[in-house]
Parts: C-alpha cells; structure tokens; sequence
C-alpha cells in the first residue's frame, strides 16, 4: 500500500473509532457571538487532487472530490467557546490536554452534551459547540478533511432551539 493511502486508511480509523463518553439532552449553553474562540498553532496543510476510496480493516474514507486535509492545535483557555458553528468535510479533535464538551443536536431535536478529556477524540460533523469546561487550557490536536473547493473553513451557526 501507497504512503498517501496508507496515510488516508489511518486517518478514517480516527475518524470512525468511537470513544466511550458521558452524555445528556439539555439545554445547550446560551452564548454570545463567538468572541472568546480558540487559538490556532502550527496549520500544516496537504491537498490530494485525486477521487479515492480508502478501505482498510472495516474502516473506509471516501472522497468524491479533490480534497485538503490541514492539522493545526487549538487552544481555548479555561471558559473559551466556539460558539456554535459547523465545517465543511470532516473534523476529527483529539484532546491532548485538558477538558471540553461538545454540545451538539440530535436528529430529535434534543441538545447532547459530551465531555472529553485527555488523550480521547471526537469529531464535528453539523452544527456544534465547543467549550473548555476545565480550569486549565484545553489543547485539541485537529485534523481537517474538506473540499479543497470550500471557501470557508468555519460556518457560523445560529444558537439551535433545541428542547
């Protein structure tokens, strides 16, 4: 197998392993307009210019378009938000410090909150929420799969009315 699949195989091994962790239909946070948003380091960005199917294990990556794959970390401080939002393509997070949650709407219309700590991943997929729930900076180790034609690499999202 090729590095650039091999690469692509390990990539949506992440991307569809699960991680156990503790969740709830609530009330998402109200919050103003994303001021408070994280801080970005070290984007290292790759485009592959081919369509591929990448299937290894029960494990596949599909891509119908051409598409970029950009890594970067980011930090939000203790109480930081995202502010709801959304991407195109895929993000997977892996929490390499510290704790967020991420609250998201369910197909029901219900808001679920989920917490992740170190060394546990997750993706964002829809529209989301990210806020360090810690008392120390939550560092996110963030791998991007996207359309190498999307414009905007963050969608803001208004606030969900979920119940």
């Amino acid at each position: 197998m090729n590095g650039r699949k091999l690469t692509v195989a390990a990539l949506a091994t992440v991307l569809l392993c699960g991680v156990y962790v503790s969740s709830a239909s609530a009330t998402p946070p109200s919050v103003p307009p994303p001021t408070a948003s994280g801080t970005s380091t070290g984007v290292l960005d790759g485009t592959d210019r081919h369509v591929f199917v990448a299937a290894q294990e029960r494990v596949a990556l599909t891509a119908a378009v051409p598409t970029t794959v950009s890594t970067f970390d980011l930090t939000y401080q203790p109480g930081q938000f995202s502010g709801w939002h959304s991407h195109p393509g895929i993000v997977v997070a892996v929490v390499a410090s510290g704790t967020v949650e991420r609250w998201t709407v369910t197909k029901r219309g219900t808001c679920r909150a989920e917490e992740f700590g170190g060394g546990e991943s997750f993706t964002e997929v829809g529209p989301h929420l990210v806020r360090n729930t810690g008392d120390i900076p939550a560092v996110l180790s963030i791998t991007r799969i996207y359309p190498t034609s999307a414009t905007q690499g963050r969608i803001d999202e208004p606030e969900p009315a979920c119940r």
